[in-house]
């Protein structure tokens, strides 16, 4: 078990998860046209992706090697 990729897995993981809670307070907030507002969430929905599953990725090959 390699504690250093679990703890940057963990670290992944809440900060996708961190990045999605914080685009769904902000979106209502933004005063932009809808198309915009859309392409901001697609953009933030493929960065929190991106995050989430890196930071899984780290947790099982750190829990397994």
């Amino acid at each position: 078990m390699s504690t250093e990729l679990v703890a940057f897995g963990v670290s992944a993981l809440a900060l996708g998860i961190g990045v999605l809670m914080a685009g769904r307070r902000l979106y209502p907030r933004l005063d932009v046209p809808e198309d915009a507002e859309s392409t901001l969430q697609l953009l933030t929905a493929m960065i929190a992706g991106v995050l989430l599953l890196t930071g899984l990725g780290l947790v099982l090959v750190g829990l397994f090697t």
